[in-house]
Protein backbone atom coordinates (compact mmCIF):
# COMPACT_ATOMS: atom_id res chain seq x y z
CA UNK A 1 0.00 0.00 0.00
CA UNK A 2 2.51 2.47 1.01
CA UNK A 3 4.34 1.64 -2.50
CA UNK A 4 1.63 2.53 -4.31
CA UNK A 5 0.98 5.59 -2.25
CA UNK A 6 4.19 7.03 -3.29
CA UNK A 7 4.18 6.12 -7.02
CA UNK A 8 0.72 7.67 -7.06
CA UNK A 9 2.35 10.93 -5.77
CA UNK A 10 5.54 10.72 -7.49
CA UNK A 11 2.93 10.49 -10.66
CA UNK A 12 0.94 13.23 -9.30
CA UNK A 13 3.96 15.67 -8.83
CA UNK A 14 5.50 15.04 -12.41
CA UNK A 15 2.16 16.03 -13.98
CA UNK A 16 1.98 19.34 -11.71
CA UNK A 17 4.90 19.92 -13.43
CA UNK A 18 3.97 19.28 -16.60
CA UNK A 19 1.00 21.70 -16.54
CA UNK A 20 3.04 24.53 -15.17
CA UNK A 21 5.25 24.00 -18.62
CA UNK A 22 2.42 24.39 -20.44
CA UNK A 23 -0.14 26.34 -18.93
CA UNK A 24 2.04 28.81 -17.14
CA UNK A 25 5.31 31.36 -18.60
CA UNK A 26 8.51 33.32 -17.90
CA UNK A 27 7.80 36.94 -16.34
CA UNK A 28 10.23 39.29 -15.34
CA UNK A 29 11.44 41.33 -11.97
CA UNK A 30 13.58 44.03 -11.19
CA UNK A 31 16.64 41.87 -11.04
CA UNK A 32 16.06 40.04 -14.43
CA UNK A 33 16.94 43.94 -15.43
CA UNK A 34 20.40 43.56 -14.09
CA UNK A 35 21.07 40.09 -15.60
CA UNK A 36 19.88 41.00 -19.41
CA UNK A 37 21.90 43.79 -19.31
CA UNK A 38 24.78 42.20 -18.26
CA UNK A 39 23.93 39.53 -20.88
CA UNK A 40 23.80 42.36 -23.28
CA UNK A 41 26.63 43.64 -22.40
CA UNK A 42 28.42 40.14 -23.74
CA UNK A 43 26.31 40.44 -26.86
CA UNK A 44 27.39 43.72 -27.90
CA UNK A 45 29.73 45.30 -25.55
CA UNK A 46 26.96 47.71 -24.51
CA UNK A 47 25.71 48.58 -21.11
CA UNK A 48 23.00 50.86 -19.66
CA UNK A 49 20.65 50.68 -16.71
CA UNK A 50 17.89 53.37 -16.78
CA UNK A 51 16.09 54.87 -14.15
CA UNK A 52 16.62 55.37 -11.34
CA UNK A 53 19.85 53.67 -11.57
CA UNK A 54 21.57 55.28 -14.51
CA UNK A 55 24.60 52.32 -14.64
CA UNK A 56 26.55 53.45 -17.50
CA UNK A 57 29.35 50.63 -16.88
CA UNK A 58 28.82 47.00 -16.19
CA UNK A 59 27.05 46.22 -12.64
CA UNK A 60 28.24 43.01 -11.25
CA UNK A 61 25.50 43.33 -8.07
CA UNK A 62 24.37 40.30 -10.26
CA UNK A 63 26.36 37.42 -10.78
CA UNK A 64 27.47 36.82 -14.40
CA UNK A 65 26.95 32.47 -14.70
CA UNK A 66 22.92 33.39 -14.87
CA UNK A 67 23.65 36.33 -17.38
CA UNK A 68 25.42 33.93 -19.70
CA UNK A 69 23.51 31.15 -19.43
CA UNK A 70 20.41 34.09 -20.78
CA UNK A 71 22.75 35.12 -23.55
CA UNK A 72 22.81 31.30 -24.85
CA UNK A 73 19.50 31.10 -24.76
CA UNK A 74 18.59 34.32 -26.36
CA UNK A 75 20.43 33.17 -29.60
CA UNK A 76 17.42 30.88 -30.09
CA UNK A 77 14.18 31.80 -31.25
CA UNK A 78 11.63 31.20 -28.28
CA UNK A 79 13.62 31.50 -25.45
CA UNK A 80 11.19 31.88 -23.17
CA UNK A 81 9.92 28.63 -23.63
CA UNK A 82 13.39 26.84 -23.62
CA UNK A 83 14.61 28.81 -20.17
CA UNK A 84 11.23 28.04 -18.48
CA UNK A 85 11.82 24.44 -19.49
CA UNK A 86 15.39 24.20 -17.91
CA UNK A 87 14.72 25.98 -15.00
CA UNK A 88 11.69 23.75 -14.48
CA UNK A 89 13.92 20.50 -15.24
CA UNK A 90 16.58 21.55 -12.89
CA UNK A 91 14.28 21.68 -10.26
CA UNK A 92 12.95 18.06 -10.91
CA UNK A 93 16.52 16.49 -11.48
CA UNK A 94 17.02 18.38 -8.29
CA UNK A 95 14.01 16.09 -6.75
CA UNK A 96 16.20 13.19 -8.91
CA UNK A 97 19.11 13.74 -6.86
CA UNK A 98 17.75 14.18 -3.64
CA UNK A 99 15.82 10.81 -4.02
CA UNK A 100 19.25 8.75 -4.95
CA UNK A 101 21.14 10.76 -1.86
CA UNK A 102 18.36 9.34 0.21
CA UNK A 103 17.72 6.00 -1.18
CA UNK A 104 21.37 5.21 -0.34
CA UNK A 105 19.83 5.80 3.60
CA UNK A 106 16.12 4.67 3.47
CA UNK A 107 14.12 2.56 1.31
CA UNK A 108 12.75 3.21 -2.42
CA UNK A 109 9.29 4.25 -0.79
CA UNK A 110 10.96 7.33 1.38
CA UNK A 111 12.91 7.91 -1.07
CA UNK A 112 10.41 8.86 -3.46
CA UNK A 113 8.64 10.72 -0.98
CA UNK A 114 11.04 13.24 0.26
CA UNK A 115 11.14 13.48 -4.13
CA UNK A 116 7.88 14.36 -3.76
CA UNK A 117 8.11 16.88 -0.64
CA UNK A 118 10.71 18.45 -2.27
CA UNK A 119 8.74 19.80 -5.52
CA UNK A 120 6.02 20.63 -3.85
CA UNK A 121 8.06 23.21 -2.48
CA UNK A 122 5.76 26.09 -3.19
CA UNK A 123 8.15 28.60 -4.10
CA UNK A 124 9.48 25.92 -6.62
CA UNK A 125 5.80 26.85 -8.62
CA UNK A 126 6.73 30.82 -8.46
CA UNK A 127 10.25 30.69 -9.20
CA UNK A 128 10.49 28.53 -12.30
CA UNK A 129 9.11 31.06 -13.85
CA UNK A 130 10.81 33.79 -12.91
CA UNK A 131 13.77 35.46 -14.77
CA UNK A 132 16.52 35.36 -12.19
CA UNK A 133 19.14 33.22 -10.81
CA UNK A 134 17.86 30.92 -8.30
CA UNK A 135 15.75 27.83 -9.72
CA UNK A 136 19.30 27.28 -11.25
CA UNK A 137 20.94 27.79 -8.17
CA UNK A 138 18.61 25.14 -6.43
CA UNK A 139 19.62 22.86 -9.35
CA UNK A 140 23.59 23.46 -8.83
CA UNK A 141 23.77 22.81 -4.92
CA UNK A 142 21.83 19.82 -5.49
CA UNK A 143 24.49 18.37 -8.05
CA UNK A 144 26.90 19.68 -5.39
CA UNK A 145 25.23 17.68 -2.53
CA UNK A 146 25.15 14.28 -5.11
CA UNK A 147 29.40 14.95 -5.73
CA UNK A 148 29.40 15.25 -2.10
CA UNK A 149 27.71 11.76 -1.34
CA UNK A 150 29.62 10.29 -3.71
CA UNK A 151 32.90 11.49 -2.42
CA UNK A 152 31.73 10.82 1.53
CA UNK A 153 29.73 8.05 1.09
CA UNK A 154 30.47 5.90 -1.87
CA UNK A 155 34.65 7.08 -0.80
CA UNK A 156 35.05 8.57 -4.40
CA UNK A 157 37.57 11.21 -3.41
CA UNK A 158 38.83 11.44 -7.07
CA UNK A 159 35.64 13.49 -7.56
CA UNK A 160 37.20 16.57 -5.89
CA UNK A 161 39.42 17.40 -9.19
CA UNK A 162 35.63 17.99 -10.38
CA UNK A 163 34.22 19.39 -6.72
CA UNK A 164 36.52 22.46 -6.41
CA UNK A 165 36.61 23.99 -9.72
CA UNK A 166 32.92 22.90 -10.03
CA UNK A 167 31.63 25.34 -6.59
CA UNK A 168 34.11 27.83 -7.79
CA UNK A 169 31.99 27.98 -10.80
CA UNK A 170 28.73 28.25 -9.21
CA UNK A 171 29.69 30.79 -7.03
CA UNK A 172 29.84 33.19 -10.12
CA UNK A 173 26.05 31.83 -10.53
CA UNK A 174 25.22 33.10 -6.94
CA UNK A 175 28.01 34.42 -4.55
CA UNK A 176 26.83 33.41 -1.31
CA UNK A 177 27.54 30.23 -2.87
CA UNK A 178 31.32 30.66 -1.81
CA UNK A 179 30.82 29.06 1.31
CA UNK A 180 30.16 25.56 -1.16
CA UNK A 181 33.96 26.49 -2.23
CA UNK A 182 35.57 27.07 0.63
CA UNK A 183 33.75 24.19 2.11
CA UNK A 184 35.23 22.20 -0.68
CA UNK A 185 38.71 23.51 -0.02
CA UNK A 186 38.34 22.01 3.54
CA UNK A 187 37.56 18.77 1.91
CA UNK A 188 40.74 19.00 -0.03
CA UNK A 189 42.51 20.06 2.91
CA UNK A 190 41.45 16.43 5.04
CA UNK A 191 41.54 14.38 1.87
CA UNK A 192 43.64 14.70 -0.75
CA UNK A 193 46.09 12.02 0.44
CA UNK A 194 48.95 11.77 -2.95
CA UNK A 195 46.34 12.35 -5.46
CA UNK A 196 47.86 15.27 -7.97
CA UNK A 197 44.68 15.65 -9.49
CA UNK A 198 43.23 17.11 -6.49
CA UNK A 199 45.53 20.21 -5.88
CA UNK A 200 44.62 20.38 -9.87
CA UNK A 201 41.08 21.11 -8.91
CA UNK A 202 42.08 23.44 -6.52
CA UNK A 203 44.11 25.65 -9.04
CA UNK A 204 41.34 25.11 -11.45
CA UNK A 205 38.80 26.83 -9.19
CA UNK A 206 40.88 29.13 -7.24
CA UNK A 207 41.96 30.39 -11.26
CA UNK A 208 37.85 30.61 -11.78
CA UNK A 209 37.86 32.74 -8.69
CA UNK A 210 40.79 34.87 -9.31
CA UNK A 211 40.07 35.44 -13.10
CA UNK A 212 36.59 36.76 -12.10
CA UNK A 213 38.51 39.16 -9.81
CA UNK A 214 40.23 40.35 -12.72
CA UNK A 215 37.70 40.99 -14.70
CA UNK A 216 35.28 42.76 -12.59
CA UNK A 217 38.11 45.64 -11.84
CA UNK A 218 38.53 45.61 -15.34
CA UNK A 219 34.85 46.09 -15.99
CA UNK A 220 33.77 48.61 -13.19
CA UNK A 221 37.11 49.18 -10.84
CA UNK A 222 36.31 47.25 -8.28
CA UNK A 223 38.21 44.36 -6.30
CA UNK A 224 36.35 41.78 -5.00
CA UNK A 225 33.57 39.08 -6.46
CA UNK A 226 31.27 41.85 -6.64
CA UNK A 227 30.69 45.99 -7.05
CA UNK A 228 28.20 45.85 -4.88
CA UNK A 229 29.56 44.66 -1.52
CA UNK A 230 28.93 47.89 -0.01
CA UNK A 231 25.65 48.46 -0.76
CA UNK A 232 24.90 44.95 0.91
CA UNK A 233 26.75 45.73 3.79
CA UNK A 234 24.92 49.27 4.13
CA UNK A 235 21.55 47.46 4.52
CA UNK A 236 23.07 45.15 6.90
CA UNK A 237 24.65 47.37 9.25
CA UNK A 238 22.69 50.59 8.97
CA UNK A 239 18.62 49.29 7.29
CA UNK A 240 18.26 46.34 9.81
CA UNK A 241 21.26 46.94 12.72
CA UNK A 242 20.27 51.06 12.66
CA UNK A 243 24.10 51.55 13.89
CA UNK A 244 25.02 54.92 13.17
CA UNK A 245 28.75 56.52 13.96
CA UNK A 246 29.09 59.38 15.88
CA UNK A 247 27.37 62.60 13.58
CA UNK A 248 31.18 64.21 14.03
CA UNK A 249 33.04 61.11 12.93
CA UNK A 250 34.82 62.00 9.22
CA UNK A 251 32.79 59.05 7.22
CA UNK A 252 29.58 60.15 8.42
CA UNK A 253 30.87 63.91 7.35
CA UNK A 254 32.10 62.82 4.27
CA UNK A 255 28.94 60.15 3.59
CA UNK A 256 27.00 63.65 4.02
CA UNK A 257 28.86 65.73 2.19
CA UNK A 258 28.57 62.88 -0.90
CA UNK A 259 25.04 62.00 -0.13
CA UNK A 260 23.84 65.86 0.80
CA UNK A 261 21.95 66.09 4.54
CA UNK A 262 19.58 63.38 5.38
CA UNK A 263 16.58 63.09 8.18
CA UNK A 264 17.11 59.06 8.09
CA UNK A 265 20.20 57.06 7.36
CA UNK A 266 18.78 53.76 8.10
CA UNK A 267 16.54 53.54 4.73
CA UNK A 268 18.12 50.84 2.14
CA UNK A 269 21.07 51.69 -0.39
CA UNK A 270 19.17 52.63 -3.40
CA UNK A 271 17.78 55.86 -1.49
CA UNK A 272 21.16 57.10 -1.47
CA UNK A 273 22.71 55.75 -4.36
CA UNK A 274 21.36 58.09 -6.95
CA UNK A 275 23.41 61.10 -4.90
CA UNK A 276 26.45 59.02 -4.28
CA UNK A 277 26.77 58.23 -8.10
CA UNK A 278 26.68 62.17 -8.78
CA UNK A 279 28.85 62.47 -6.14
CA UNK A 280 31.64 60.14 -6.88
CA UNK A 281 30.89 59.26 -11.06
CA UNK A 282 29.79 55.67 -10.73
CA UNK A 283 28.48 53.10 -9.01
CA UNK A 284 31.37 51.51 -7.95
CA UNK A 285 32.36 54.86 -6.48
CA UNK A 286 29.00 54.80 -4.52
CA UNK A 287 29.26 51.63 -3.40
CA UNK A 288 32.76 52.23 -1.72
CA UNK A 289 31.40 55.04 -0.28
CA UNK A 290 28.27 53.35 1.42
CA UNK A 291 31.07 50.45 2.65
CA UNK A 292 33.32 53.02 4.56
CA UNK A 293 30.32 54.16 6.08
CA UNK A 294 28.41 50.58 7.17
CA UNK A 295 31.93 49.30 8.34
CA UNK A 296 32.54 52.91 10.27
CA UNK A 297 29.00 52.86 11.81
CA UNK A 298 29.90 49.02 12.79
CA UNK A 299 32.71 49.38 14.11
CA UNK A 300 31.32 51.96 16.56
CA UNK A 301 28.91 49.25 18.06
CA UNK A 302 30.13 45.73 17.53
CA UNK A 303 28.42 44.31 19.97
CA UNK A 304 25.32 45.31 18.51
CA UNK A 305 25.72 43.64 15.31
CA UNK A 306 27.28 40.31 16.65
CA UNK A 307 24.14 40.56 18.84
CA UNK A 308 22.08 41.06 15.89
CA UNK A 309 23.20 38.36 14.02
CA UNK A 310 21.95 35.00 15.74
CA UNK A 311 18.03 37.02 15.90
CA UNK A 312 19.05 37.46 12.33
CA UNK A 313 19.17 33.87 11.34
CA UNK A 314 15.97 33.17 12.80
CA UNK A 315 14.84 35.84 11.30
CA UNK A 316 15.43 34.67 7.75
CA UNK A 317 13.50 31.86 8.85
CA UNK A 318 10.49 33.27 10.14
CA UNK A 319 7.39 34.98 8.24
CA UNK A 320 8.37 35.66 4.97
CA UNK A 321 6.30 38.30 2.64
CA UNK A 322 7.84 37.18 -0.94
CA UNK A 323 5.15 36.89 -2.56
CA UNK A 324 3.16 39.50 -1.00
CA UNK A 325 4.12 41.76 -3.85
CA UNK A 326 1.52 42.34 -6.56
CA UNK A 327 4.80 41.90 -9.40
CA UNK A 328 3.85 38.31 -8.60
CA UNK A 329 0.60 38.60 -9.79
CA UNK A 330 -0.73 38.78 -13.46
CA UNK A 331 -3.64 41.11 -12.62
CA UNK A 332 -1.69 43.44 -10.81
CA UNK A 333 1.89 44.66 -11.20
CA UNK A 334 3.10 41.38 -13.81
CA UNK A 335 0.42 42.29 -16.56
CA UNK A 336 2.60 45.67 -17.56
CA UNK A 337 6.05 44.10 -17.90
CA UNK A 338 4.50 41.57 -20.24
CA UNK A 339 6.97 42.72 -23.50
CA UNK A 340 10.25 41.05 -23.60
CA UNK A 341 13.60 41.32 -23.96
CA UNK A 342 15.01 40.13 -27.74
CA UNK A 343 13.73 36.32 -27.97
CA UNK A 344 12.83 36.00 -24.62
CA UNK A 345 8.91 36.62 -24.35
CA UNK A 346 7.04 37.10 -21.06
CA UNK A 347 3.72 36.09 -20.05
CA UNK A 348 2.77 33.57 -23.04
CA UNK A 349 1.68 30.44 -22.13
CA UNK A 350 2.23 27.45 -24.57
CA UNK A 351 -1.39 27.03 -24.42
CA UNK A 352 -3.38 29.98 -23.63
CA UNK A 353 -6.95 29.82 -22.37
CA UNK A 354 -9.06 32.11 -20.34
CA UNK A 355 -8.51 30.19 -17.30
CA UNK A 356 -4.69 30.37 -17.07
CA UNK A 357 -3.95 34.01 -15.91
CA UNK A 358 -6.62 33.40 -13.00
CA UNK A 359 -4.74 29.85 -11.73
CA UNK A 360 -1.66 31.39 -11.50
CA UNK A 361 -3.22 34.36 -9.28
CA UNK A 362 -4.88 31.66 -6.72
CA UNK A 363 -1.76 29.53 -7.20
CA UNK A 364 0.18 32.68 -6.07
CA UNK A 365 -2.03 33.82 -3.42
CA UNK A 366 -1.32 30.29 -1.98
CA UNK A 367 1.94 30.16 -1.84
CA UNK A 368 1.84 33.84 -0.45
CA UNK A 369 -0.27 32.11 2.56
CA UNK A 370 2.03 29.53 3.25
CA UNK A 371 4.90 31.21 3.18
CA UNK A 372 3.82 34.36 5.77
CA UNK A 373 1.36 31.93 7.97
CA UNK A 374 2.95 28.31 7.75
CA UNK A 375 6.97 28.28 6.31
CA UNK A 376 8.22 29.56 9.79
CA UNK A 377 6.65 26.84 11.79
CA UNK A 378 8.20 23.95 9.60
CA UNK A 379 11.46 25.73 9.80
CA UNK A 380 10.93 26.03 14.07
CA UNK A 381 9.62 22.71 14.18
CA UNK A 382 11.39 20.34 11.76
CA UNK A 383 14.45 22.13 10.16
CA UNK A 384 16.14 23.36 13.17
CA UNK A 385 15.35 20.13 15.33
CA UNK A 386 16.67 18.50 11.99
CA UNK A 387 20.08 20.65 11.58
CA UNK A 388 20.62 19.75 15.51
CA UNK A 389 19.63 15.89 15.33
CA UNK A 390 21.79 16.00 11.90
CA UNK A 391 25.16 17.59 14.04
CA UNK A 392 25.07 15.05 16.44
CA UNK A 393 25.64 12.02 14.20
CA UNK A 394 28.06 9.66 13.04
CA UNK A 395 27.59 9.84 9.68
CA UNK A 396 29.70 12.71 8.16
CA UNK A 397 27.73 13.43 5.08
CA UNK A 398 24.95 14.86 6.93
CA UNK A 399 27.40 16.49 9.77
CA UNK A 400 28.64 18.48 6.63
CA UNK A 401 25.40 19.25 5.48
CA UNK A 402 24.19 20.58 8.70
CA UNK A 403 27.31 22.72 9.44
CA UNK A 404 27.13 24.05 5.64
CA UNK A 405 23.74 25.12 5.75
CA UNK A 406 24.11 26.80 9.20
CA UNK A 407 27.40 28.59 7.59
CA UNK A 408 25.31 29.26 4.39
CA UNK A 409 22.91 31.35 6.31
CA UNK A 410 25.09 33.38 8.46
CA UNK A 411 26.78 34.41 5.58
CA UNK A 412 24.48 36.34 3.90
CA UNK A 413 22.83 37.30 6.66
CA UNK A 414 26.30 38.79 7.98
CA UNK A 415 27.36 40.76 4.59
CA UNK A 416 23.49 41.35 3.43
CA UNK A 417 19.83 42.29 4.31
CA UNK A 418 19.16 38.88 6.39
CA UNK A 419 15.50 38.49 3.85
CA UNK A 420 14.01 35.37 4.31
CA UNK A 421 13.61 35.12 0.59
CA UNK A 422 17.54 34.21 0.79
CA UNK A 423 16.89 30.86 2.22
CA UNK A 424 15.04 29.84 -0.77
CA UNK A 425 18.49 28.56 -3.16
CA UNK A 426 19.03 26.30 -0.17
CA UNK A 427 15.67 24.15 -0.06
CA UNK A 428 17.72 21.30 -1.25
CA UNK A 429 20.25 21.12 1.67
CA UNK A 430 17.37 22.18 4.35
CA UNK A 431 15.62 19.86 2.65
CA UNK A 432 17.65 16.89 2.38
CA UNK A 433 18.50 17.47 6.55
CA UNK A 434 14.69 17.45 7.43
CA UNK A 435 13.96 14.16 5.29
CA UNK A 436 17.02 12.75 6.92
CA UNK A 437 15.86 13.27 10.66
CA UNK A 438 12.05 12.80 9.34
CA UNK A 439 13.13 9.00 7.81
CA UNK A 440 15.41 8.35 10.80
CA UNK A 441 12.49 8.64 13.38
CA UNK A 442 10.16 7.08 11.69
CA UNK A 443 12.49 4.27 11.07
CA UNK A 444 12.19 4.29 14.90
CA UNK A 445 9.03 3.99 15.23
CA UNK A 446 8.48 1.11 12.95
CA UNK A 447 11.14 -0.57 14.76
CA UNK A 448 9.21 -0.08 17.99
CA UNK A 449 6.29 -1.27 16.95
CA UNK A 450 7.49 -4.46 15.18
CA UNK A 451 8.79 -5.33 18.45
Amino acid sequence: MLNFIAIFLTIAVVIVYIFHFFFFWLFPSTDSIFYWQFANFIRNGSYFVPHPYYYTRPSTMEPPLFSLFIYLADSFPKADIMIHFIQLGGIIVSGILIYKILNFYFSKNWALFSFVFFLLTPAHLIYSSNLVAEPLAVFYITIYLYILHKIINLKQVKLLVVLLPYTALITLHRYNLLIFFLTAVFLFLIKRGKDLRAWAGLLAGMTILGGWILINHQLNGSWGLSNAEGKHLYNRILHFDRILPSYSHPVFVKFRKLAGERTDYFKPWWFYEEALIRSTGSETGASLIMREFALAALFSDPLKYFLNTPRFFLFAHDRNTTFDDPLYLFNSNMKKSCQGMGNIRFCRPIINTSNNFGIWDRMVNAVNFFYIWGAKYINYLLLFPALIYSSLQKDSFFRILALLYILSILFFVMVEAPLPRYTYIYTPLGGIITYFALGKCFERVIKKKRE
